[in-house]
Order: C-alpha cells, then structure tokens, then sequence
C-alpha cells in the first residue's frame, strides 16, 4: 500500500466486569458523566485506544485502572464480541471484552461516574 493512506477508525473498548451477588451475577457499570455522548446514561466502564501503539487488552486495562480503580491481569481478558457501531458523530467500531470476576468495591475515579 506505498502512497495509500490506510484506513483507520477509532477504537473503543468496553469491560465486562462480572460479579457474584447476594442475588445473582451482577455487572459493573459507571454512569457516563459530563459532556459526552449519553450522558447520564449507564454504560460498562469503556474508553478509546490511546493510538496506534495500544492494543485493545492494554486499552481495557488502562481505563478500569482510571475510572474504577480494578487492576486486571492481560490473561484475565477474554474477547466476548466485536460490534460495528457508528456514532452520532462519526465512526467507530467497537470491542466488547470480558475481564476477570471482580471481588469487593470499584472506586469512583471519573468525577462521579460510578
């Protein structure tokens, strides 16, 4: 492809975090704050790659670790479904990957979003 600009799309990746609750499984959810697409809405912890040097497990990682405060192990991640999505402002196809099962309380570490 000398000369052709490849092309790319931004990444985003979501954490399926389960538990096991008093009544079941449970999933852990932030509430998506500020000015972002659906705010207020519940959404899985999720963010975008950081550029081409991030992979998507390292993408996952870093954003749990930011907004919650869960450390996960890379051979803890499991690929559950990739879902091409366009946004309301572009393009974006999208990675939902399944983390490790999560013991005790994620922090809120995104100015109120958990």
């Amino acid at each position: 492809m000398t000369g052709t600009q490849r092309h790319t799309e931004p990444i985003d990746v979501h954490l399926i975090a389960l538990r096991d609750g008093p009544a079941g499984p449970e999933v852990l959810l932030s509430r998506r704050a500020g000015d972002v697409y659906a705010a207020g809405c519940w959404h899985l912890v999720s963010g975008h790659l950081d550029g081409p040097h991030e992979d998507v497990v390292t993408a996952l990682i870093r954003e749990a670790r930011e907004e919650t405060g869960v450390v996960i192990d890379p051979s803890d991640v499991r690929a559950a479904v990739t879902v091409p999505h366009r946004s309301p402002g572009g393009a974006s196809r999208t990675a939902l990957l399944r983390g490790p099962a999560v013991e005790g309380r994620a922090r809120d570490r995104s100015a109120g979003r958990l």
